[in-house]
């Protein structure tokens, strides 16, 4: 894996005027007021595949009270999202000046012409399609609200969790090269201000996933909400509560994981080697029936690591 793409930074070249012409709603009702934005992507973790390329072309942004403002990456920015994983994230845009005051919605258009080589997935068997319904005509919209401070700037982080949103459906077909087995984008997105969030981090003893057959390590993260951190019963990813917010895989060699772009509250981390079907409600065996809590504050660190059990 690379790094050289992981902090890629898209500068986005817009008059200050044409934005504020086209974005309704200032602060205080002064329209002459702006402030600057800067959006970046991360994911978690994926099994089975490769790399996962997904090509933006624009980014839209709706003021309260106006109509939404349309910002077209030139060039479009691809990103490997496999490679944004434990805390790591791409700058997509950086720097937009938008009018100061409050706004209701992202919007990421996203370019997935079918047998073009734009957004695609890569297995071991070469280049998949990759199918995003929709992202090119009503784009990927985020409804979390934001608010950008006149004078001020804003920085957000939209995670795409491909873990819960890359599907591989029976009868998805792909025309490019050796691949024959397309797959769908339907992503979960998360949308957090980074100046609001933390992060849990830690290791996971080698011994407990080492030379164990069929071993897929993972830590979840669980949002425990206004109860006691360490309060919810872990479970498997299947669409039905508790499903964790946030999934790591810890590294192969040390353990070392985190799990990042997480709000400020708490949380029940769980450990688990069991395969989980992200579409299914299967049994995830969490080790020892171990669960521990966590409080996140924004900026900081929780430290949490997993061990076999003192005999």
């Amino acid at each position: 894996m690379t790094t050289s793409t992981m902090f890629t930074k898209a500068l986005l070249v817009a008059s200050a005027a044409a934005l504020l012409a086209a974005c309704g709603g200032g602060s205080d009702g002064d329209n002459t007021k702006t402030g600057t934005l800067k959006l970046s992507i991360t994911d978690s973790p994926m099994d089975d595949v490769q790399q996962v390329w997904v090509k933006f072309s624009a980014v839209e942004f709706k003021p309260e009270g106006g109509a939404p403002v349309m910002n077209p990456l030139t060039p479009a920015q691809s990103l490997n999202l496999l490679e944004l994983q434990n805390g790591r994230a791409a700058v997509l845009v950086n720097d937009v000046v938008l009018t100061a005051g409050r706004y209701e919605w992202i919007r990421l258009v996203v370019d997935n012409v079918a047998n073009v080589r734009d957004s695609y997935v890569m297995t071991n068997v070469g280049e998949c399609e990759l199918t995003v319904p929709s992202g090119a005509e009503s784009g990927l919209k985020m409804n979390r609200g934001f608010t950008l401070p006149a004078d001020g700037s804003v920085a957000l982080t939209v995670d795409f969790d491909l873990r819960k949103s890359l599907h591989a459906p029976p009868g998805q077909t792909s025309m490019m090269g050796m691949c024959t087995q397309g797959y769908l984008l339907r992503p979960t997105l998360r949308l957090v201000q980074d100046s609001e969030v933390g992060a849990i981090a830690g290791t996971v003893d080698p011994l407990l996933f080492k030379d164990v057959a069929g071993c897929v390590p993972m830590v979840y993260v669980f949002a425990d909400g206004t109860n006691p951190a360490g309060s919810t019963t872990p479970d498997d990813q299947d669409g039905n509560d508790p499903n964790p917010v946030v999934m790591a895989n810890p590294d192969s060699t040390s353990g070392a994981y985190k799990a990042a772009f997480l709000t400020q509250g708490n949380y029940t981390v769980a450990y688990t080697c069991s395969a989980d079907d992200m579409n299914a409600d299967d049994s995830a065996t969490f080790v020892f029936g171990e669960k521990k809590p966590a409080v996140v504050q924004p900026n900081l660190i929780t430290q949490v690591n997993f061990a076999p059990p003192t005999p």
